[in-house]
């Protein structure tokens, strides 16, 4: 089981500041979290240990803890989808422009021909970063909060 010791001053040191519920993490806390997430072993569960020097509200934590992951699973679904649309977008100008530009390459001057060349290659080459560097570290993302999801365990430890 990897552990993750979380020490905080006091229970609204927990919450974020501006949330008129109460109930969203602090950012630096969520950061935290994902930072550490990294030292895991692939296969270990995650145990989250709040270190405080005076009572917490448990459920409260939990769900905020809960609320966080749903949000983080949802953004993930979501940007996953924004990256496969404008993956296929900036394939289909990078192929338009390319076939375009073969087509009118004897009609045209050379410099409309390495023109529209270059947007297609541009576009080829965005569509493909998309696919070599943003994919990856979402589907990395994505398993860290599958791993806080289904295998996380939260445990309050008093400071005193």
């Amino acid at each position: 089981m990897h552990t993750i010791r979380l020490h905080i001053e006091g229970e609204q040191a927990l919450y974020n500041a501006f949330d008129p519920e109460g109930e969203l993490l602090a950012d630096d806390v969520k950061a935290y979290i994902l930072d550490r997430m990294r030292e895991r072993s692939p296969g270990e569960g995650v145990e989250l240990e709040l270190v405080t020097p005076g009572p917490i509200d448990q459920a409260r934590a939990q769900r905020a803890f809960q609320r966080w992951v749903e949000e983080e699973e949802q953004l993930v679904r979501a940007e996953r989808r924004r990256n496969m649309l404008q993956q296929l977008w900036m394939f289909g100008v990078g192929v338009l422009f390319v076939v375009v530009s073969l087509m009118l390459e004897a009609k045209v001057g050379d410099v409309w021909f390495t023109i529209l060349s270059t947007i297609g290659a541009f576009s080829l080459w965005e569509a493909s970063s998309i696919w070599i560097v943003q994919n990856p570290k979402l589907r990395l993302h994505k398993r860290v909060i599958d791993k806080l999801k289904h295998q996380f365990r939260l445990r309050f430890v008093s400071a005193e």
